[in-house]
């Protein structure tokens, strides 16, 4: 039931899902419909309360359905514990997705009918129809035009502050000039606030007091400029913006907890494309490199040396969770070239920001030598030693590579780590006790990682693990 459920209500994947979204868009406007007609006639007709009752008991099953399949709460109780279960679906229902959804179905009950007007949050729902014909796509650029307006906007604050200001000032002397007139359109300062926004023409005949359409007319001519003025920036601005965005000449990134990668070959495009299947990560990867980039949506392209630490530095290195330097190669470069770029790049990493996670790939196993005793990198991927080892057990165990393929599919998550702490072990334990304990949950046991780094591969059944290590399962 659960897999039926995800594959038409949340796999982008499945080409017919489409018709389930149309089929909510649907109800949300015949639910729109029905209160607009309530709030005409004061109250529906009883065939149209039962189609009301109907759109409210699809949205509550609905609603129910994606609270189920969130997360596996018994899969979660028996792996990390209840709190740990709830945690996920108390996440879920606090996502803005999830409180809408939650909101609109609230005052459909009747003794929520004073909150009616949250009814008209449906149409926000209509998102999820953009995202199945996947219209906005390409939304993502619109993020990092954001993110760019941010950098040297001072005068949009201005203009926009002094716009606000003016706004209020003036509504406030209309509603006082005009208000002891008894005039209804300015019985309130809400109302007069009202008018102001929704003032079209140069000259209104509203007012009654000469002070009054005095005011009238310089909050239109005022608002005109200063809105003319805001709008000519602002599309200067996003233009400027998407300039830096196709050339990758980004001036500073503002982003916390993201992945740099330097190098732009063939294992980076696979990497990026790996790490773009997860949603969390896109627009969080940053991609520095002086090679000529395809459009990839969902990555922050830097056109810079990231051998230079001034790179490193406007792509927030500080910030960084994970930088991952590829053996990326030059026309002329050789192999030395590439790893000494490499080192460079990881050894200013490591003395500027070294809490950051290090990944370096190089070509000679010499090179990597340097990165381990005296920079101290966190990872190295020997590209060439790997690639043999592999065609070496192929040799001696023939079709082996089904193997390796097999491990390293679906995103990368067959390989898995935990802890004893995560599995509510409190004490040290053999490596005996642990395999058995992987059995019982149809998982493979592959080795430890202990707090020094130093990896273990099916270690020996007496072997102690503490809490601070890592054991690695599929």
């Amino acid at each position: 039931m659960k897999l039926f459920l995800r594959y038409w209500l949340s796999n982008d994947e499945n080409p017919k899902k489409y018709l389930i979204d149309l089929f909510i868009t649907a109800i949300i406007f015949i639910s729109i419909l029905l209160v607009c007609i309530e709030s005409v006639k004061g109250e529906l007709p009883y065939n149209l309360v039962l189609v009301d009752h109907g759109i409210l008991i699809i949205f509550v099953i609905e609603y129910l359905a994606r609270f189920y399949i969130c997360s596996n709460f018994r899969k979660d109780y028996k792996e990390k514990g209840v709190s740990f279960a709830v945690k996920q679906k108390i996440e879920w229902m606090l996502r803005w997705s999830s409180i809408i959804d939650f909101l609109a179905i609230l005052p459909a009950i009747y003794y929520f009918k004073t909150f009616r007007i949250l009814k008209y949050l449906r149409l926000l729902r209509i998102i999820r129809l953009f995202k199945a014909f996947k219209i906005i796509r390409d939304i993502h650029k619109l993020v990092i035009i954001l993110r760019g307006m941010r950098e040297e906007n001072r005068v949009f604050y201005i203009f926009f502050t002094a716009t606000v200001i003016l706004l209020l000032t003036t509504s406030f002397g209309l509603y006082i000039s005009e208000n002891p007139y008894g005039d209804q359109e300015f019985s309130s300062y809400t109302d007069t606030l009202l008018y102001s926004l929704k003032t079209i023409e140069l000259m209104d005949d509203t007012p009654t007091t000469g002070i009054g359409k005095i005011l009238s007319g310089l909050l239109l001519v005022s608002n005109m400029a200063i809105f003319g003025f805001f709008i000519s920036i602002t599309i200067n601005k996003i233009k400027r913006v998407m300039d830096t965005l196709t050339s990758g000449k980004i001036q500073k990134l503002n982003l916390t907890d993201h992945t740099i990668i330097c190098g732009y070959t063939k294992s980076s495009q696979n990497v990026i494309e790996d790490l773009l299947k997860d949603k969390k990560n896109h627009n969080n990867v940053v991609l520095v490199t002086t090679k000529k980039v395809e459009d990839i949506s969902g990555v922050i392209y830097v056109n810079a040396d990231y051998t230079e630490y001034k790179t490193l530095e406007k792509v927030n290195i500080n910030k960084a969770k994970n930088a991952i330097v590829f053996a990326e190669s030059g026309e002329h470069d050789t192999i030395r070239d590439i790893d000494l770029r490499t080192v460079m790049t990881i050894f200013h990493i490591e003395k500027n920001a070294p809490h950051v996670h290090t990944i370096a790939e190089i070509n000679d196993e010499q090179n990597a030598e340097i990165i381990q005793d005296k920079i101290n990198g966190d990872e190295i991927i020997y590209k060439e030693l790997i690639d043999a080892k592999i065609i070496g057990s192929c040799i001696k165990n023939p079709n082996i590579s089904a193997l390796f393929y097999a491990l390293f599919e679906n995103r990368g998550e067959c390989i898995q780590n935990t802890t004893l702490t995560d599995l509510k072990i409190t004490t040290p334990v053999d490596v005996k006790k642990i395999k058995h304990l992987f059995i019982e949950q149809d998982k493979t046991f592959l080795g430890i990682i202990d707090k020094y780094n130093k990896a273990y591969l099916s270690p020996p059944n007496t072997m102690m693990i503490s809490s601070n290590c890592q054991l690695i399962y599929i």
